[in-house]
């Protein structure tokens, strides 16, 4: 049987998709707390963890009172893909251009993944409970 080159072409541009679609994410759970370096008090508002490596997987979870998290990728709780990840953070408030009020309650550098020093390791083997801590800006 002869494939014409238009047929080949579907196969090819189709294929990927009836394979793909029974794969799902694999996660695994991640849980930690956010916390200020100087005095171990909880930040409340939203960690996100961002994979290093292509395709750049984010998880993200709202922190509780106390600053703990459970972070969710594909499904509530789902936890975060395995590798590198870049951490941020971001202030429970209205989206919009005042950045001012943002940097009261923490250093700007944490609202973005390219300017977050932090980075931690999600491990297939690991507990992957991780202790993040920010600083306050200095006034």
């Amino acid at each position: 049987m002869i494939i014409n080159r238009f047929n080949a072409w579907l196969m090819i541009l189709f294929l990927p998709a009836f394979v793909g679609c029974s794969s799902e994410l694999k996660t695994y759970p991640t849980q930690g707390k956010v916390v200020y370096k100087d005095d171990g008090a909880p930040f409340i508002g939203k960690i996100y963890f961002e994979a290093v490596n292509p395709p750049h997987t984010r998880s993200m979870a709202t922190t509780k009172a106390d600053g703990s998290f459970s972070l969710s990728t594909v499904r509530e709780g789902s936890g975060s893909v395995e590798g590198e990840q870049v951490v941020r953070v971001d202030i429970d408030m209205p989206d919009g251009p005042d950045f001012k009020n943002r940097s009261k309650v923490v250093k700007l550098q944490y609202l973005d993944f390219i300017t977050s020093p932090i980075r931690v390791n999600v491990e297939p083997s690991n507990s992957n409970f991780f202790v993040i801590e920010i600083e306050r800006p200095k006034n």
